[in-house]
């Protein structure tokens, strides 16, 4: 299975900005937007078909292999509870509807990152509120990701703690504002993910991208 860090290598490393005095175009801007969202459906993928693996259900690994279950990026409107939402990375399901949304953001800089974070993450709460209400079982995710030249070490454990705080969302009927998964995505001056948090931190991309794809196979997939 391809890890979060060689994927990232793959689809996103070229797209990001080589250091703290540069600036992306809207252009730029976008197709680093577009590169997280495939980053994170491919992320999720590889871990739903390690699970599947795991189970020795190669009839699920063939129904996963078709057009309807391929997790999608690029954006899509859902009604949700109080609104439309767009959401970036999707999957729906006949009999269930919506049951995976995520919703990547980027922070550049640090005056972006210092002003915006917490912003960010209210807008990513209310995005899980939205779904979660309409779609009780969807398996929803947020991801900040941001350069660490942009913070310090104490900003870092400031926004770890806070966002830790969001996860996880482990019963389906309530917490809303939950996520079943939340990661924050740093990366260093070579654009390499880096990780100065507890390896087995939740927030790690690997750790959530592995507990968005076991919330949907076992809400949805295991019971086909």
């Amino acid at each position: 299975m391809a890890t979060a860090e060689e994927l990232w290598t793959q689809i996103v490393r070229t797209h990001l900005p080589i250091g703290p005095a540069a600036t992306l175009t809207k252009a730029q801007q976008q197709a680093l937007a577009v590169a997280l969202q495939e980053w994170s459906s491919l992320c999720i993928r590889a871990c739903l078909e390690e699970i599947v693996q795991a189970q020795r259900r190669n009839d699920l690994y063939r129904q996963i292999g078709k057009v309807q279950w391929q997790i999608n990026y690029r954006g899509k409107d859902f009604l949700g509870a109080v609104r439309v939402q767009e959401v970036d990375v999707w999957l729906t399901n006949p009999e269930a509807g919506l049951v995976l949304a995520v919703d990547p953001k980027h922070f550049q800089s640090s005056d972006s990152l210092k002003k915006n974070w917490q912003n960010g993450l209210n807008d990513l709460i209310a995005f899980a509120t939205n779904i979660h209400e309409r779609f009780p079982l969807c398996a929803v995710g947020g991801i900040i990701s941001f350069p660490e030249w942009a913070t310090s070490p104490q900003s870092l454990k400031q926004m770890h703690s806070i966002c830790a705080r969001a996860i996880p969302r482990t019963r389906a009927l309530n917490a809303y504002g939950k996520f079943e998964g939340f990661a924050l995505a740093i990366y260093d001056t070579s654009h390499k993910l880096v990780w100065p948090f507890s390896p087995d931190s939740l927030l790690k991309p690997d750790a959530t991208f592995a507990a968005l794809a076991d919330a949907l196979y076992s809400r949805t997939i295991a019971l086909l």
